[in-house]
């Protein structure tokens, strides 16, 4: 690895040929800098990682090749020419295509509109079947056969809305694809899907910005990588010239290494949830308890009833079961309202649409559970929890301005820590996780087990789904995997492997590779085609939420 110095970016020279070359980009709101002159550049047929923690500059670098963002000031050449600033336009046009974490889809369009209308074209003339007919023809040449191109993609799962806006990038026939995290909702079939799309244009002499926080990955696919760290170039690297610990170190700026803590030891024989075949669309008989203290895993490829098992534990779809408790209550009619009073807290799959209100603040989206005793029918008096707010936005290092700065602008990985923080230290005895380290980086990632481990010392169960197994492998004392909506293996003590979860998500008996890649195929997707709306935040509208259908 090459450290670089900020001063010294501007120094290494990009080869005559090489597609794409920044220059010095800075980028600034008010007096805040987002990037403080980054200089990288990218080769033809060359996978480029850009890698830093959150709030590093990376999203902003990969807006501003996108077009999406102006910078405000430095250079941008693509194929000798330079990109114009602020045209999201004028970068398509120069064969520059992105997929974006934070999807730029339109939910109530149909996946055809959304791959058929992404450069404004005018709406006079449209036609649905056309649009349908050459829908269908990418989605099949893109091999994505499972999704169907006349459904909203607002009824789609969260994969299957990523896999569309990658597609939608790859219809565009770019000459540099921009990836900004565009792996972090995908499954190990999905992400083996994405990257025979990047060998297929890299071949072809494309180039690829691959932003992610997946060291596995990056490790996988990048040929070079750049570091940015406070906006900043931190230092460089090249493909088998780096390890994992060296990495974390240049993004944090501080020695530091990967880890997984060890789940604390149970002070409690107590079960905090039970369910004795539970029922709901998706779930075909599930049963399970969760003992106070324990961190219980939920394995499985998506789509085969993960989403929708903690959907329903939690009130947000109709569900039935034989029998059903929490903290030793019987459960009868559940909704979100009733689970928060229960002794519940959920962080669901998508945090823009199910975990954030955008526009409201830090602060008021931390207490959002709470509103109603605060305010009836008002917003909380933020200065009542101040010392509330402030402690969890310490403990999770959530890089803000203060509690009353407006949650969308910040980065993903810290409005994903507002909706783990919102049910720290709230007396909670259930929590359900769907994928809570998802697009957030490492150091984030160790603070959340952290926060994760430190709820179990307190006594509180909880149900994790992760789509990276090593968490479940590493963190969990036990883990349950699904398999087409049901149980299909416990697994504890020596039988807790990466490949025993593996080969349980996928049907199958006895252990698959990981680190080969050996998982039966899949689709890529691997995920629901449909996906409920119901609020999940608990009640970040109160007045809003469905009445479940538990009985």
């Amino acid at each position: 690895m090459t450290d670089v110095s900020p001063g010294a970016a501007t120094t290494v020279a990009a080869p005559a040929d090489a597609l794409l070359v920044a220059t010095e980009l800075v980028k600034s709101y008010g007096p805040v800098k987002a990037v403080r002159g980054v200089t990288f550049h990218c080769n033809p047929g060359e996978v480029l990682a850009l890698v830093g923690e959150n709030g590093a500059g990376k999203s902003t670098v990969a807006k501003m090749l996108a077009g999406a963002v102006t910078p405000t000031s430095g250079s941008i050449v693509v194929g000798g020419e330079p990109l114009a600033s602020g045209s999201v336009k004028q970068s398509r046009l120069s064969g520059v295509r992105c997929a974006f974490q934070e999807l730029a889809l339109v939910p109530d369009w149909t996946v055809a509109e959304n791959l058929s209308l992404p450069d404004g074209a005018p709406l006079r003339g449209f036609s649905q079947r056309k649009a349908v007919t050459k829908a269908k023809q990418l989605l099949e040449e893109f091999h994505l056969p499972h999704i169907d191109p006349r459904a909203a993609v607002g009824t789609l799962s969260l994969a299957d809305r990523q896999l569309v806006e990658i597609a939608r990038a790859l219809a565009g026939r770019p000459r540099l694809l921009i990836l900004d995290e565009a792996s972090s909702a995908l499954t190990p079939p999905g992400v083996r899907w994405l990257f025979a799309r990047i060998r297929e244009l890299t071949a072809q002499g494309g180039s690829v910005i691959y932003v992610s926080h997946r060291l596995g990955e990056i490790a996988e696919i990048a040929d070079r990588g750049t570091v940015l760290r406070d906006g900043q170039v931190a230092g460089e690297f090249v493909r088998d010239g780096w390890t994992d610990d060296e990495l974390i170190s240049m993004m944090a700026g501080r020695e530091a290494e990967r880890f997984f803590p060890d789940p604390p030891a149970r002070a409690s024989d107590a079960v905090v949830l039970s369910v004795d075949d539970l029922r709901s669309e998706g779930l075909h008989g599930v049963s399970l308890e969760l003992g106070a203290g324990e961190i219980l895993g939920i394995g499985g490829l998506q789509g085969h009833g993960q989403a929708e098992l903690l959907r329903a534990l939690f009130g947000a779809t109709p569900a039935v079961a034989e029998s059903w408790t929490v903290g030793g209550a019987p459960v009868r009619r559940t909704n979100p309202v009733r689970s928060v009073r229960r002794g519940l807290g959920y962080v669901p799959e998508d945090r823009k649409r199910e975990g954030l209100a955008l526009e409201m603040s830090v602060g008021e989206n931390l207490l959002a559970p709470w509103y109603k005793a605060y305010q009836l029918g008002g917003r909380p008096r933020l200065s009542l929890e101040k010392g509330w707010i402030d402690g969890i936005l310490t403990a999770l290092s959530v890089r803000t301005r203060g509690a009353n700065e407006t949650s969308g602008s910040l980065s993903g990985g810290n409005q994903q820590k507002l909706v783990f923080g919102r049910w720290m230290n709230r007396d909670r005895t259930v929590i359900l996780l769907h994928d809570p380290t998802r697009g957030i980086d490492v150091r984030a990632k160790q603070e959340l087990y952290g926060a994760i481990v430190e709820l179990a010392k307190q006594g509180v169960g909880i149900l994790w789904f992760s789509t990276e197994v090593e968490e479940l492998v590493h963190v969990c004392h036990r883990v349950v995997v699904l398999y087409q909506g049901q149980v299909a293996d416990e697994l504890v003590g020596h039988r807790l492997t990466a490949d025993a979860v593996v080969g349980a998500a996928v049907g199958a008996t006895g252990g698959l590779n990981l680190a080969t890649g050996g998982a039966p195929s899949a689709p890529p997707g691997a995920s629901a085609t449909t996906s409920a709306h119901a609020a999940t935040s608990a009640a970040a509208a109160p007045s809003s939420t469905t009445s479940g259908g538990a009985r």
